[in-house]
């Protein structure tokens, strides 16, 4: 019995000294849509019924908490969702050494391959009933994509540091949850195909109790496409 408690203290213990770190990225607001390239019979007229939905900028956004290395930190297992002809996120991040698992979760078999490597991902098709998963071993920024389909391409951003997150924008405000040891880190924001340098802060972690942070992006800052 002591030792089962033991063990359980043990396993427990780096989730007992991580504390949750709630972001905030405050966002310039959405592009204008542009003006009618070419111009039909009728002019474009607004829905009355629906407006236009802005451009998911969430789903091409991460995040990472950079700071000095944490002894006993095992970094997450990435799911990532293949739905047919895109990503569920196309954009998605990961920690040096951690599995990504690729779940092709459509009805059409998938082949593969990182760009940068073509021997990052094992070879043979994805079936909609299997995953597919290998492990980066260096930080770096792949293009995962299907030979067959180029329009089929995912953003894996692999960096060092094992607290990553994803964002979800509400109301042009994004908003991220990352657990981390107490220390010192540097906020930084991947969207895209880059790091958004221009937006970037610092978050002390207490040792007790959840740490609070925002970062703004800047007016004009390139958030389109």
């Amino acid at each position: 019995m002591q030792l089962r408690v033991l063990l359980l203290l043990i396993a427990l213990g780096g989730e007992a000294l991580a504390n949750p770190v709630v972001g905030k990225i405050e966002l310039p607001p959405p592009p204008p849509r542009p003006p009618i390239a070419v111009k039909g019979f009728l002019d474009r007229v607004d829905n009355p019924y629906k407006r236009v939905r802005d451009v998911d900028v969430g789903s091409y956004m991460v995040v990472v908490l950079d700071g000095e290395a944490k002894e006993g930190v095992v970094p997450k297992q990435l799911s990532w969702d293949l739905v047919g002809e895109s990503f569920a996120r196309p954009v998605a991040i990961v920690s040096v050494g951690a599995e990504v698992v690729i779940k092709n979760v459509s009805k059409t078999a998938r082949t593969l391959v990182a760009l940068e490597d073509p021997k990052l991902i094992p070879s043979g098709p994805i079936n909609p009933t299997g995953p597919k998963s290998f492990r980066p071993t260096e930080p770096k920024l792949y293009t995962i994509t299907d030979k067959d389909a180029p329009h089929l391409k995912g953003k894996l951003v692999v960096v060092a540091s094992p607290f990553v997150g994803n964002v979800d924008v509400v109301n042009n405000v994004g908003k991220f949850e990352i657990d981390a040891p107490e220390g010192s880190y540097k906020v930084r924001v991947f969207y895209r195909d880059n790091w958004l340098d221009h937006a970037e802060a610092t978050v002390n972690v207490p040792a007790k109790g959840k740490a609070e942070v925002t970062v703004k992006i800047p007016a004009g800052y390139p958030l389109k496409k």
